[in-house]
């Protein structure tokens, strides 16, 4: 049970639900922990989403295959489940 209140997939509405179903996952069809913890303020998420998707992917002069490929590699080393 998360200590941060959430609203849940099947309970958004407006806003919300229509940023959840462009944010849900294209395997499991989820949305993520780390979005729903922005679930109270839809105006934020998305700014979170901008601002992950520039430091994540592309974000260096690496390029995104290279940048990936540490982040698995780190997220291995660190036995990241997430």
């Amino acid at each position: 049970m998360p200590y941060i209140k959430t609203i849940d997939e099947s309970e958004a509405t407006g806003q919300l639900k229509e940023i959840y179903d462009r944010r849900k996952d294209h395997h499991s069809g989820k949305v993520s922990n780390i979005a729903k913890l922005f679930s109270l303020r839809p105006d934020l998420l998305e700014a979170q989403h901008k601002f992950s998707r520039a430091i994540q992917f592309g974000g260096s002069s690496l390029g995104v295959k290279r940048e990936e490929m540490i982040s698995v590699l780190v997220g291995s080393l660190l036995k990241c489940s997430y």
